[in-house]
C-alpha cells in the first residue's frame, strides 16, 4: 500500500510540474527566419549532381536504344553465320564443345 501512495504522489507531482511551465517568448520574425532557412535547405539538392539529366524519359530512351542495338547485332550476326562460328571457336578453345564433352563421358 505504501508503494501505491508513493506512486500516486509522484504522479501528482509530475502533473503539477507541468502546470508551472511558462510560454517562451521568441524574438520577432523568428518563425520567418526558421522557415526561410528550411526552404533554402530544401532548394539545395543534396546528392549526385552530375546525374540530374538522367530522368525517367531519358532512361526509357536509352533502354530502347540498347535493346534495339542488341537485337540488330544478333540478327546481323546470325544472318552472316559469323556468330555461330565464333561461338564454336570459343567453345573449342575453352573445351566446351560437344565433341569434347562426348569424349569425356566415354
Amino acid at each position: 500500500m505504501e508503494r501505491k501512495r508513493n506512486i500516486d504522489r509522484l504522479v501528482a507531482e509530475t502533473l503539477d510540474s507541468a502546470s508551472g511551465i511558462e510560454p517562451v517568448k521568441t524574438p520577432p520574425f523568428f518563425k520567418d527566419k526558421v522557415l526561410s532557412k528550411m526552404a533554402q535547405r530544401n532548394n539545395e539538392k543534396e546528392g549526385v549532381h552530375y546525374l540530374n539529366w538522367l530522368t525517367p524519359n531519358y532512361q526509357a530512351a536509352i533502354l530502347i536504344a540498347l535493346v534495339t542495338i542488341n537485337a540488330v547485332a544478333l540478327i546481323v550476326g546470325v544472318k552472316d553465320n559469323k556468330y555461330v562460328e565464333n561461338v564454336e571457336d570459343f567453345a573449342e578453345v575453352y573445351g566446351l564443345s560437344e565433341t569434347d564433352s562426348y569424349l569425356y563421358q566415354n
